[in-house]
């Protein structure tokens, strides 16, 4: 049963800032290319997002317009600055000041002690700047890998919206947008755009519809009269197709005549004749 909760979604959408988009251990392409066409699509919608996988993208994924933004951290929240291989008990105080309009942090050694020098600075993030946590295509929070056990993703304030075109397991508390009738999960992701009047660009069209193909195994399985439509639509969106590279076969050899006497390839033959036919 289709159980696409576009009004939640709307409702979610409007009183949020940021949002994390996670995608499970090895995701397939149609995955990748729904969970990039609703970053693409929030990011146009002015929503700070961020979108992770577990596992790294493979080649083939490259041909999706914003791959390479899928990160493997999700800690994007609060910068830190420590020091390696530097005694802490040296640090007198830690204060900031704001010159010229910017920002500069201080660090005081005790007296007698030197201050870290500008290898042992290490700069990182720490927590998860999320208000909306989407899902698209696990089939349980223990398939998204590292970030399953994360607490700061999924707790009781949390609000977690799931995607696919399959029933998912282990999520609580969360927002369902699925419909297992359609043959991809870019189908499902294009429905969600349109029906929450959010923009399909040309790059996203061309994302959900290289998923779309590839999902329902290039049109051959699980398709419906719905599957061509959105396909059509998406077409109308601006997707481009991917070339065709056709492969030219080498030339076949010319045949080689045995025994052919050396006279008949040294030299032009003439031939004549004394009557006309």
């Amino acid at each position: 049963m289709q159980t696409l909760d576009i009004k939640s979604f709307q409702d979610n959408l409007k009183d949020i800032k940021s949002v994390v988009i996670l995608m499970p251990e090895n995701p397939s392409l149609d995955t990748v290319a729904g969970a990039t066409s609703l970053m693409l699509a929030l990011q146009e919608a002015g929503k700070e997002t961020t979108i992770a996988a577990p596992s790294p993208m493979i080649v083939e994924f490259n041909r999706l317009v914003g791959v390479q933004k899928v990160t493997d951290s999700i800690d994007n929240k609060n910068l830190t600055i420590s020091f390696e291989e530097y005694d802490a008990t040296s640090v007198e105080r830690v204060s900031y000041n704001i010159e010229n309009g910017k920002f500069m942090l201080v660090i005081s050694p005790k007296a007698g002690t030197t201050p870290p020098n500008k290898d042992q600075v290490i700069v990182g993030y720490r927590g998860v700047a999320g208000e909306l946590v989407i899902v698209v295509g696990a089939a349980s929070r223990d398939s998204l890998g590292k970030f399953a056990k994360n607490e700061e993703l999924f707790n009781q304030n949390t609000r977690v919206a799931v995607v696919g075109n399959a029933p998912v397991q282990n999520f609580t508390q969360n927002l369902e947008l699925i419909n297992p009738q359609a043959s991809s999960i870019s189908e499902v992701v294009h429905d969600i755009l349109e029906s929450a009047s959010l923009n399909v660009t040309p790059d996203i069209a061309t994302n959900l519809f290289m998923g779309l193909r590839a999902g329902s195994d290039n049109f051959q399985k699980g398709i419906t009269a719905e599957t061509f439509t959105r396909a059509s639509r998406l077409l109308s969106s601006g997707a481009r197709l991917e070339p065709v590279t056709v492969v030219n076969p080498s030339p076949s050899p010319t045949p080689v005549v045995q025994n052919t006497p050396a006279e008949w390839t040294q030299e032009p033959r003439v031939y004549k004749g004394t009557t006309l036919p």
